[in-house]
């Protein structure tokens, strides 16, 4: 008769538990790694989320108490106001505008710097210091006075903040007095209402905390036409 003593498996011995020792450490190991990684994706959601909540609060708040109602006219020039879209939208590509020269959109990471501008500051740059709470004063320096342009540079320079003086070829107006989301368009300098647009929105674009001091300091030089060479006096024979 068969012995009805059933016979005992072997265990492997030391080895054996030491493999299931280590197959079960790596699963242990992969799912804390696979918590900590759920864990990291969540806090980084959170922080998307809060950040995403705290901008439109802001963007609303300044909107709704703190944005300068843009006003129809200033000392009877019209002011053209585009809704200021593109709060802290940043781009380093070039944005081809709808609006020349553009008061609002897409903007590059780095603002211009306020101040007399000799040369056409980009448009994604300016856009941003407009965002600050700039104002620009563009001229076309093709058509403009040297006189009005002066005029304009004085004004930058009496300013410690906010204000900007540039040339802009190709735009339509003369002159363009900019801030976010707004312009006044002129054909004829008037200082006063240059002035009277800068108190009115200089340091309340959406950004008013991100001032925009006047550190830039080059006057525009105008092109001059070379001077013609002075004719020599024909002499006179006198033989």
């Amino acid at each position: 008769m068969a012995s009805g003593k059933s016979r005992k498996r072997k265990s492997g011995g030391p080895e054996a538990a030491e493999r299931k020792r280590q197959r079960l450490e790596q699963r242990r190991q992969e799912k804390a790694e696979a918590q900590a990684r759920q864990r990291k994706a969540e806090a980084r959601a959170r922080v998307v989320r809060m950040i995403s909540i705290v901008s439109l609060i802001i963007v609303a708040f300044w909107f709704f108490f703190l944005r300068t109602k843009t006003p129809d006219e200033i000392m009877g020039h019209s002011i053209t106001g585009f809704g200021g879209a593109g709060v802290g939208k940043h781009t380093s590509e070039t944005v081809n505008y709808e609006m020349i020269p553009p008061v609002q959109g897409l903007h590059a990471g780095t603002p211009a710097a306020c101040g007399v501008h000799s040369t056409q500051v980009p448009n994604e740059a300016f856009v941003h210091s407009l965002e600050h709470g700039a104002v620009g004063l563009l001229f076309d320096p093709t058509r403009a006075a040297p006189e009005d342009i002066k005029e304009l540079e004085a004004l930058v320079a009496e300013a410690e903040r906010n204000v900007l003086s540039a040339p802009y070829e190709g735009m339509q107006p003369v002159f363009s007095i900019a801030s976010w989301g707004a312009r006044m368009d002129l054909e004829e300098l008037d200082i006063a209402a240059v002035e009277e647009y800068i108190d009115t929105f200089a340091g309340k674009g959406p950004e008013p905390a991100q001032e925009c001091p006047n550190t830039s300091s080059s006057p525009f030089v105008p092109d001059t036409e070379p001077s013609a060479e002075p004719s020599e006096t024909p002499t006179e024979d006198g033989g």
